[in-house]
């Protein structure tokens, strides 16, 4: 079957999970060449992918004959873009497969976080079983970060204010979540020690489980 053939059975079957589909195969590619042998039947057709890489695929006639250029480069293309779709696929699956831990990831940032607090005498931080579902997210969002990239303990603040900024939070001299003000909506380096500490612990976290 072709590539059209199996995404419409996949699709009449309401197969809807994460997965790959001949379209996001069709994104990644930006260029294509093609290339016969002096004196060969061999056809050689090199993809260019959105980064950069580059994947080949070839076909070659068994008899010189029956050689024709228009056949050779959709064979040759054919193969190549076999390449994609396994080179697409292993992403894809390293992708779930991070998706499916980082929750966790989450929780022990939550809860370490939680301790330093009650070390320092903040008990307003709730268990993670407790905590409300905008506070999960925003340690998701905090391991995601850090699990793309080595990212510095700021790099955590700046994205914890804004996302409190961008749900109408404010500089305030009391945390008031009904007022939506909050003492640390200021750059990372006017935070006082104790809280910077709080970044650079998630972060060693993180790096520490991912």
């Amino acid at each position: 079957m072709s590539e059209q053939e199996i995404e419409q059975k996949i699709q009449d079957k309401g197969l809807n999970a994460p997965r790959l589909t001949p379209s996001l195969i069709d994104s990644v590619i930006v260029g294509a060449e093609y290339h016969v042998f002096p004196g060969t039947t061999l056809t050689v057709c090199c993809l260019t992918l959105r980064n950069g890489f580059t994947v080949t695929g070839e076909s070659a006639a068994a008899s010189p004959d029956n050689f024709d250029f228009e056949i050779g480069k959709e064979i040759a293309i054919k193969n190549a873009r076999e390449k994609i779709w396994a080179l697409e696929g292993y992403l894809l699956r390293d992708k779930i497969s991070r998706d499916s831990y980082l929750p966790s990831i989450a929780r022990v940032c939550h809860e370490v976080n939680r301790a330093y607090c009650l070390a320092l005498g903040d008990t307003s931080q709730p268990a993670w079983e407790e905590a409300p579902q905008w506070q999960r997210e925003s340690a998701l969002l905090g391991v995601q970060l850090h699990t793309s990239g080595d990212h510095g303990p700021q790099a955590s603040h700046e994205s914890w204010m804004k996302q409190k900024l961008e749900d109408g939070w404010k500089y305030g001299e009391v945390k008031d979540p009904e007022l939506k003000t909050h003492p640390c909506l200021v750059p990372f380096d006017e935070l006082p020690e104790s809280q910077q500490a709080k970044d650079y612990i998630f972060r060693a976290v993180v790096h520490a489980l991912k």
